[in-house]
């Protein structure tokens, strides 16, 4: 009768795989970033992998990102901060004395922790976007030429 399903072709969630996603990430958005990388110095396992963020505006970041999503943990290259409050400065902007700021803030997507510490990643974003909807706009209109002759002959 063939193989057993896996979960994942019942429609269930496939496994995280930190490589995997952290690869695809770096693809989907080394476009927005001045550079990002995985982490060479924090050990990945299956369940995490590290990432260094230099955004357009040139503020820096270590990112965890596991299946719970991505979190901040420094503000510089290779490092896990252990006070909290440095990592709320950088996804802030400024310092409040707050207990929300004490709190780990962790983000479903990483376009939503871009959004949140780049505003030049939105505009970057937009730009692509933009240009790509022009780039079919074009296409469609030579498509439509090239009918608009076919039917003449």
């Amino acid at each position: 009768m063939g193989e057993p399903k896996t979960g994942a072709e019942f429609g269930g969630e496939q496994p995280f795989n930190c490589e995997d996603e952290a690869n695809a990430i770096i693809n989907d958005v080394k476009a927005h970033v001045a550079e990002i990388c995985v982490s060479s110095k924090l050990a990945s396992d299956a369940t995490q992998i590290y990432l260094n963020i230099r955004t357009i505006e040139s503020a820096t970041c270590c990112v965890q990102v596991s299946s719970r999503g991505f979190k901040i943990v420094s503000s510089q290259y290779d490092t896990i901060d252990e006070d909290p409050r440095i990592c709320a400065l950088l996804r802030n902007g400024q310092h409040q004395d707050s207990e929300a700021d004490e709190q780990e803030e962790i983000f479903e997507t990483p376009y939503a922790l871009l959004d949140r510490i780049s505003p030049r990643y939105v505009e970057s974003f937009g730009n692509q976007l933009c240009q790509q909807l022009r780039q079919l706009q074009q296409m469609r209109t030579e498509f439509h030429e090239e009918d608009e002759e076919e039917e003449e002959e």
